[in-house]
């Protein structure tokens, strides 16, 4: 493959942007990862491209503006002259997606080479429903392994019982590719902890959501018992997985890497329930004279979507079980396989709590 163009979405968002400053920071010419520059990053307003700009430069980074994930016109033509799209923007948007593929496929016919999609899921998408058990229930002893299992055939299946945007949208993109001769490699991350390195938002969703609600309402809450259990990622030992794909793409036109059907990488550094989440929310909170008492109230459902839903960016009462009460156990097999080594486990995610909220604090201008 001659030198690869890369293009990035989502370069404001908390992944996008950890995942920008890390490919950035692995250019240099002592790097095992050399990454061709400059990444060629979609942003949406002016402000946005120029901050980009003004901070790394346009030897590094070459902003593209265009309106929103609905103008696919303008994600086909973008990535038409592209050869890797790292698609780290909504992922449930499927028009989107399929936007951008089209453009590889474009690509793909006039150089005659491989084109490459890196999409960003999640593990909500082989969630169950331990609360309402109105569909599937895992067993607590039910682990999925990227190397192991045939998780494409798992989600499909789960599909059928149950629409879910985001699970359909990367379903979209694996068969999507297939059919345009695109290879598709889907990251699909768990709860991710952590302080973003980016220069936008620098927070995730989920735990911050129980921080922001104790901040909002006096109260934390969990759905259910929080028996739940998902797994962790720390920000940047995702971003680090994130590398190693484009790394074993650009230097060794992606040798061992699983692609389509196969190609769905799970990403994870420990284990954790919800109520473990929302003690550890409730006790920061506690510590910083923000809530009265020290403890978790457990509540149904439509509580749950009242107090969470809002902050979450749904209100939804299934989509806040599978996001918030749920288990989904998985396994990295893959990237340890290729040589992803996350380094940031527990004492690394009790601390998180401190630090997503010193951020909220701070970008609320609190504290």
């Amino acid at each position: 493959m001659s030198t690869p163009k890369i293009l990035l979405t989502g370069a404001t968002g908390f992944m996008g942007g950890t995942i920008l400053t890390t490919l950035l920071s692995s250019s240099s010419t002592s790097s095992s990862q050399e990454i061709p520059l400059p990444i060629t990053c979609l942003v949406r307003t002016p402000e946005a491209a120029a901050k980009l700009t003004a901070t790394y430069g346009p030897s590094l980074l070459h902003p593209i503006l265009f309106a929103s994930l609905d103008d696919t016109s303008s994600l086909t033509t973008a990535a038409s002259s592209h050869d890797i799209v790292i698609h780290t923007s909504l992922s449930y948007h499927t028009p989107s997606a399929l936007a951008l593929l089209a453009g590889l496929a474009q690509r793909k016919r006039v150089t005659g080479q491989k084109v490459w999609m890196i999409h960003t899921s999640g593990t909500s998408n082989v969630a169950d429903f331990p609360v309402s058990r109105k569909r599937y229930v895992s067993s607590d002893d039910f682990v999925l392994d990227d190397e192991e299992d045939d998780v494409y055939s798992f989600e499909r299946d789960r599909e059928k019982e149950w629409g879910y945007g985001q699970r359909a949208t990367e379903i979209a993109v694996v068969e999507g590719g297939l059919e345009l001769g695109v290879e598709t490699v889907v990251v699909m991350c768990p709860t991710i902890f952590g302080v973003g390195t980016g220069l936008f938002n620098r927070v995730s969703i989920q735990v911050p959501a129980y921080i922001r609600a104790g901040i909002e309402h006096g109260r934390v809450v969990v759905v259910g018992e929080g028996k739940g259990v998902w797994n962790y990622v720390h920000v940047q030992d995702m971003a680090d997985l994130y590398l190693l794909v484009v790394g074993r793409i650009v230097k060794r036109d992606g040798e061992g890497l699983p692609m389509g059907k196969k190609g769905i990488l799970f990403c994870e550094n420990g284990m954790f329930s919800w109520m473990d989440a929302a003690r550890g929310a409730a006790q920061v909170l506690f510590e910083e004279g923000l809530v009265e008492e020290n403890k978790v109230e457990c509540v149904d459902r439509a509580e749950g979507a009242r107090v969470l839903g809002s902050l979450m960016g749904f209100v939804d009462e299934d989509i806040i079980e599978v996001a918030l009460s749920s288990n989904a156990r998985t396994r990295a097999s893959v990237g340890r396989r290729l040589g992803w080594v996350p380094t940031r486990g527990e004492e690394e995610w009790k601390k998180g709590f401190k630090d997503d909220l010193k951020e909220i604090l701070r970008t609320r201008g609190g504290r």
